[in-house]
């Protein structure tokens, strides 16, 4: 009789610490205020101008200036600032534009 009440007694406990930690001991509760802000994250696109050396590719560039940017978008805007380079190649000691992406400020803080 002793281990079914401790098992009963076990398995509510057990369930009640369940609940707990998956919907929280207040969950209606709002701990934070409410900001105007909105969640999402804004970036903005600044040009880097850098002089073509031999042997440099638009990936070799891409990995010497880092951006948080994936390749794709990164290359369209690299496209936007350089039109002229859509058909034809890079030239050593040409000025071209490398565009790095930066997360804006957040104003909200």
């Amino acid at each position: 009789m002793r281990y079914i009440i401790f098992t009963i007694l076990f398995f509510i406990i057990a369930t009640v610490v369940k609940i707990d930690l998956q919907e929280g001991t207040l969950p209606l509760a709002s701990f934070y205020a409410q900001e105007d802000c909105e969640e999402q994250i804004d970036y903005e696109w600044h040009n880097v101008i850098v002089r073509v050396q031999p042997r440099d590719t638009i990936y070799s560039l891409f990995a010497a200036t880092p951006s948080d940017a994936p390749s794709p978008e990164r290359l369209a805007e690299f496209y936007k600032a350089n039109p002229h380079l859509q058909q034809q190649s890079l030239v050593p000691g040409e000025l071209i534009k490398l565009p790095i992406r930066k997360q804006k400020e957040n104003k909200c803080l």
